[in-house]
């Protein structure tokens, strides 16, 4: 927005020109897959120097990706996206971009009368041009293509909403003033939030920094009534407030250390503690920290459930049933970047095969061998998700040594490599719980 602004603001509007925006309906759906591919091809020549795949092989990828690829899944039923760009891809916005580029340089060239200036934001244009010329604007961008298709607001008393600013016409002069939908519920990042304080200071800073540099110093007084407010709603006190407001951000340019940085949940007190402490290599490593606590907790999921079985990447539990003697209750921890359903097999095959072979792959398998018992295969718990290989070993491993004792199956090897850290943390924790 920063940058919107310095370029508007040396324009002169002359009182037969308008303020208008234009924006296109639904935009993924509405670019034609095919337009698409065929401008990336016309653009072949400035690609091919950024990548070492054949002409062929690039656009089989690509139309893969936006074209074949277009399934979803809603109410455990498969749907294909019939017309636009798959919505949720990566690459449907740089094709977007790609198509409204071509859409404006082909239609802009046509008009008759050119506007003043013109601004793009994704889909979002602010153009200055005569009255008399916004119809057959409107005209123009229609009929670039059939599928795409814009709606257009004109400023109202000299005032034109644009993302988050209200673009002003004060006689021949632009100005600015910041912009909130009247939706808007004013809710930030809250002071008591269980977040690290420096995240919860600087979100604040950088709200107060962005409302005054978006808008002119005219509105800066009503602008700072309207942070304090919003500030106070989410229990910032009064002094750090007009501190935040006051500052004037003086930072001399700094280099950038070469780092490798790791996400940690960040935990009160502790995680200031880790922090502080030796037990990495802050030269090398920097820690980013991120709360477990988000909106996932609280709103429903949308997308379809994946059974059980399907599910992979994941850390399992599985408790023995025992015999008809005697009930067992042990619990045996595993790990799988397969689908649950493929890795139960290998344990049955296991199992099946336990008195033709002494020698057992798992400890599940050793356990039913020497007590003759049975697991119950019939109710797996998965304990976590995770992608990572590595970050799943070690929360395998945690998973078992987190377990007491005498209700482990697993071999003592299984959590050998587990950090000390981690290990004494987790003790201290059943500790405290006990």
């Amino acid at each position: 927005m920063k940058k919107f602004k310095d370029k508007l603001q040396k324009v002169t509007i002359k009182k037969t020109e308008r303020m208008v925006s234009f924006d296109v309906v639904s935009l993924f759906p509405s670019i034609p897959v095919d337009l698409g591919i065929r401008l990336i091809e016309d653009r072949w020549d400035e690609i091919k120097e950024y990548t070492n795949m054949t002409k062929v092989l690039f656009f089989n990828i690509l139309t893969f990706c936006i074209k074949d690829n277009r399934y979803f899944k809603f109410d455990d039923k498969v749907y294909k996206q019939k017309r636009g760009l798959p919505m949720g891809s990566p690459a449907s916005p740089i094709v977007a971009d790609l198509v409204m580029e071509k859409l404006l340089d082909t239609c802009l060239e046509k008009l008759t009368t050119k506007p003043t200036i013109v601004t793009k934001y994704v889909d979002d244009l602010f153009v200055i041009l005569e009255a008399s010329a916004i119809q057959d604007t409107l005209t123009m961008l229609n009929s670039f293509n059939n599928n795409i298709k814009f709606t257009m607001e004109e400023e109202l008393h000299g005032r034109l909403p644009y993302l988050d600013t209200i673009v002003c016409r004060n006689n021949e002069k632009i100005e600015f003033d910041w912009y909130q939908k009247p939706t808007a519920s004013g809710r930030i990042i809250n002071f008591f939030s269980k977040h690290p304080k420096q995240i919860i200071i600087n979100t604040a800073k950088n709200f107060v920094h962005r409302v005054l540099n978006i808008s002119d110093e005219k509105f800066h007084s009503r602008n700072k009534n309207k942070i304090r407010e919003i500030l106070t709603m989410n229990n910032f006190p009064m002094n750090m407030i007009n501190n935040f407001i006051e500052y004037r951000p003086t930072r001399p340019k700094q280099e950038k250390e070469e780092k490798t940085y790791k996400s940690m949940i960040y935990i009160p007190h502790m995680s200031e503690r880790f922090l502080k402490s030796n037990i990495y290599d802050k030269n090398t490593f920097a820690i980013a920290q991120k709360t477990n606590n988000t909106l996932k907790k609280f709103f429903s999921d949308t997308k379809s459930k994946i059974n059980t079985e399907d599910k992979h990447n994941v850390i399992y539990q599985i408790e023995c049933e025992g015999n008809n003697n005697e009930k067992c209750g042990k619990l045996y921890v595993g790990t799988t970047k397969n689908r649950l359903k493929t890795r139960m097999s290998a344990h049955k095959s296991n199992i099946k095969c336990r008195n033709e072979n002494e020698t057992q792959k798992t400890a599940l398998a050793e356990h039913c061998r020497r007590n003759n018992h049975t697991p119950n295969f019939g109710n797996i718990k998965i304990l976590q998700t995770e992608s990572n290989y590595n970050r799943r070993l070690t929360l395998e491993m945690l998973h078992i040594n987190n377990l007491p004792t005498t209700k482990r199956i697993n071999y003592k090897s299984d959590t050998d490599n587990a950090a000390y850290c981690y290990r004494h943390l987790t003790q201290k924790n059943r500790s405290c719980n006990m």
